[in-house]
């Protein structure tokens, strides 16, 4: 079976997507295969404080447990989904495949809950 790294790092193939991270609901780096200019720490921190900012907006506004997150810029898109043990985030280019990358990322996201069951 495959190590979290390695899962996080799978990511990294899909075509138009520059980095990943996984990051535990406390802001620290599980796993990180990120290929921007930027520190682990300081993306981990973010991710932290959307997902965990996101999850209680998405349950006080009556939307239930939430999926997903997108946030997009000028320069790419920020996709974030909860692992089980924290947020899973895919930094990508313009240009990609927004479907694709959801589904890689969903189905990561699944293989990372399997993997850490019990470590939450």
């Amino acid at each position: 079976m495959a190590s979290v790294k390695e899962v996080v790092e799978r990511l990294a193939q899909v075509k138009g997507v520059v980095g990943s991270i996984l990051v535990a609901r406390d802001g620290l780096v599980v796993a990180s295969n990120l290929s921007v200019q930027v520190q682990d720490e300081v993306v981990a921190a973010m991710v932290s404080a959307i997902g965990g900012t996101a999850v209680k907006a998405s349950e006080m506004m009556g939307q239930g447990k939430l999926r997903n997150i997108v946030l997009e810029g000028e320069n790419g898109k920020v996709f974030l989904t909860d692992s089980g043990i924290g947020y899973l985030g895919v930094l990508t280019a313009p240009d990609a495949n927004i479907g694709l990358v959801r589904l890689e990322l969903m189905e990561t996201s699944e293989t990372l809950k399997k993997l850490t069951a019990g470590a939450a």
